[in-house]
């Protein structure tokens, strides 16, 4: 088939093979477009807590900036989307972090960790999706890949040595992985 379209070009006048060319490229170029919107429908397991810089929580001497790896509270948290428009999770991860910055230091931590052994907060609830952009409860999250992330601004709070004042916030980033 290549060969018949090389010939065509070659015979055809100028002005002609530049429109072929150009309507030729076009048809390629649409084809080879990829579709970015890709369906939320699905289970979605939480894989990563991320916070910017990090923290080593667990005292091991590494820093990590997926917090999920710092603490050892069971994680089972899923979301799943049902082609009806509604998600659900009756399955969550709260851990409770406290963290406090030492006096007269500028990376020495304190943590307070304590696993949300209480039980388990569900719900249920509609959701939209537009392109690659899934929203419920006034929560944005977008997907890429196989991924879907949220950012949630000054989550983690950073307290005085004494817990009485908090001297600094990090944004949190929740990404959820398909499964």
């Amino acid at each position: 088939m290549a060969r018949y379209i090389f010939e065509a070009i070659n015979h055809a006048p100028n002005m002609n093979k530049l429109l072929f060319i150009l309507c030729f490229a076009l048809l390629f170029t649409s084809c080879s477009v990829e579709d970015n919107n890709i369906s939320v429908v699905g289970t979605w397991k939480l894989t990563a807590r991320n916070v910017v810089d990090g923290f080593d929580i667990n005292n091991d001497g590494t820093v990590d900036t997926n917090i999920l790896n710092e603490v050892d509270c069971v994680n089972n948290e899923t979301l799943i989307f049902e082609t009806n428009g509604v998600v659900s999770s009756n399955k969550t991860y709260n851990p409770d972090i406290d963290i406090a910055l030492l006096d007269g230091t500028t990376d020495d931590y304190i943590f307070n960790v304590t696993c949300d052994e209480q039980g388990i907060i569900g719900f249920a609830t509609t959701y939209t999706q537009d392109m690659n952009t899934v929203t419920f409860n006034d929560n944005e999250f977008t997907i890429i890949g196989n991924q879907l992330s949220r950012e949630i601004k000054e989550s983690i709070k950073i307290y005085n040595e004494d817990f009485t004042e908090i001297v600094a916030t990090k944004d949190l980033t929740l990404i959820y992985t398909k499964q």
